[in-house]
């Protein structure tokens, strides 16, 4: 391989065809996992430019390293295509904010941008890159008048610039939308939410990741915003909620049809954490409610759903047929179940079904569709946690009694 004679046309005419293949490879790969036609890359146009780079480097690398040993060259390109990529993810992390693509699920990976199953892969496409495919397309471009090549090149440029310059602004007022939903979520309708994430949807198709990453820092963002809020009303509702004061009148309003039907009361025989799952699920509820009502959201719907997210009528530590086989897990499975016993006895609306259905989340691998959910996902976690300190210390207090106790009955038995 040698750079002999080569002219600039010639070398943006490889760049562009390289990066036309990288488009093809990502494409197909992608309309294949994803079952629909992917135009892969944040380029409106064909090309992937991170694959013509990686060519480039390759190329350039061959032209020093192409004495050495076979392993030794497959292993400088893996290290540098795995450079590339990793640097890549990592620029458009820290001047979008953005995560276009994650490996966090691949095992040997590097913060999510790289991961070892595909720098191999990478590295077998090098070798067959320089064995195989850039000497027949040298050959190809070199075959060709240079008069051609120089006008083709001149196009290339300014359209392969065009791209560039409206994709780069594309990208820019997607990461400024995104950082408008991270900081007005609860003040935006979920309308508006959807026509943010549908206005960017060839983005969101081409990184399949992207929205997941989103979700993620959204939900981030609402425990902050819930962490300061538990802070700012944890007399009002936590202290009031420990003591079994009487809830608000437009509360059990709400609620009426429900914890008052015969089939939900049954939840008071089975046992939760540290008290009954109807005890649980009203605490849930209560805590929803509030909680909506201080965020303006439609607390009606979270106070409901929030109700009815443990509707399960078994022993979620003892569990087999005809409620759920022994080896199904409860964690998973029992949303599935409540919101079958809920539609059951109950009208639902959309956002009662979504928080039933997903306030496991992130079990329940799809995240909650609606802000309601988010809360009651969150008071859920957070009541169920304190239920579980709160038994433990229950617990350790009375075996520290118990154990004192023996004591002092071996004292008087020792007196006696």
């Amino acid at each position: 391989m040698t750079f002999d004679n080569i002219t600039v046309s010639q070398i943006i005419i490889l760049f562009t065809i390289y990066s036309f293949m990288g488009w093809v490879i990502e494409g197909v790969y992608r309309s294949i996992s994803q079952r629909q036609f992917i135009n892969a890359g944040f380029l409106y146009g064909p090309f992937l430019p991170i694959y013509g780079s990686g060519a480039a480097f390759i190329i350039g690398l061959q032209y020093f390293i192409h004495p050495w040993p076979l392993l030794v060259q497959l292993v400088v390109y893996g290290i540098i295509l795995t450079l590339i990529e990793y640097f890549t993810g990592f620029a458009f992390e820290k001047i979008f904010k953005l995560k276009l693509w994650d490996y966090s699920e691949h095992k040997f990976n590097i913060q999510g941008r790289v991961c070892l199953l595909f720098s191999l892969f990478w590295t077998i496409m090098a070798l067959a890159f320089v064995t195989f495919i850039h000497p027949a397309v040298l050959r190809y471009v070199r075959s060709l008048d240079e008069t051609l090549l120089r006008i083709l090149s001149i196009v290339i440029v300014i359209y392969v610039f065009t791209d560039f310059v409206f994709s780069i602004v594309s990208l820019t007022a997607f990461k400024n939308k995104i950082s408008y939903l991270y900081s007005e979520y609860f003040n935006l309708s979920d309308a508006e939410i959807e026509k943010i994430f549908s206005s960017f949807k060839r983005l969101r198709t081409a990184y399949p990741d992207l929205r997941r990453y989103i979700n993620n820092n959204i939900n981030t963002g609402i425990k902050n915003r819930m962490s300061t809020f538990l802070k700012s009303i944890q007399e009002k509702i936590i202290l009031n909620m420990e003591g079994r004061k009487p809830f608000e009148n437009e509360f059990y309003d709400i609620i009426n049809d429900i914890h008052t039907h015969d089939e939900f009361l049954k939840l008071k025989l089975y046992y939760h954490h540290n008290s009954s799952i109807y005890d649980h699920v009203m605490d849930v509820s209560y805590f929803s409610y509030r909680a909506c009502k201080f965020f303006k959201l439609d607390y009606r719907s979270a106070a409901r759903g929030a109700l009815l997210h443990d509707f399960f009528l078994y022993d979620w530590r003892n569990h087999d047929v005809p409620d759920l086989p022994a080896e199904k897990n409860h964690g998973i499975e029992h949303p599935k179940i409540a919101l079958a016993n809920a539609r059951k006895h109950f009208m639902l609306n959309e956002i009662e079904e979504d928080i039933i259905r997903k306030h496991m989340w992130p079990l329940t691998l799809v995240p909650p569709k609606y802000k309601e959910s988010f809360i009651v996902s969150f008071a859920d976690t957070y009541l169920a946690s304190k239920e579980f300190v709160s038994n433990f210390k229950r617990n350790k207090t009375i075996k520290r009694e118990k154990k004192q106790a023996d004591k002092h009955k071996k004292k008087n038995k020792r007196r006696n």
